[in-house]
């Protein structure tokens, strides 16, 4: 598969992705904790306090934590770090795939939320895949 040279310094559009994916992450959690209700929105959910605004509010911890987790380490650290968000990446998607078959939360909720998952599964996959490091900088 040929890459993609994004600029002269040889960053690869799954680099850019990589560095990109733990500010996302960073940015959805602090917004479903701070205003949890603008993300149910969006995610077509309603916030009345039931189980799934409680799951939306552990996935957001979560991402936030991955997050951060991501963006301080360096190296080697930083690849574990990589990998864990990448198995939950990986476990949520089929969390939300079951979720959606059993009809346990509407499909177009299932949707929104499965972009991001898969988005994470994907440049997750494609790092470990080039072997490169998740930064450019590391």
């Amino acid at each position: 598969m040929t890459r993609i040279r994004m600029d002269p310094t040889n960053q690869t559009t799954t680099a850019i992705a990589s560095r990109l994916l733990p500010w996302f992450r960073v940015v959805f959690g602090a917004i479903g904790l701070l205003v949890p209700r603008v993300l149910g929105r969006w995610y077509g959910l309603s916030a009345n306090g039931g189980s799934l605004d409680v799951a939306l509010r552990y996935a957001c911890i979560r991402a936030l934590g991955l997050g951060i987790g991501q963006l301080t380490a360096s190296g080697a650290t930083r690849r574990e770090w990589d990998r864990i968000a990448l198995l939950i990446d990986v476990l949520d998607t089929l969390m939300l795939l079951e979720a959606a078959v059993r009809g346990r939360i509407p499909k177009r909720s299932a949707l929104v939320m499965l972009s991001g998952t898969v988005s994470g599964v994907v440049v997750g996959l494609l790092v470990r895949r080039d072997g490169a490091p998740a930064r450019a900088s590391d």
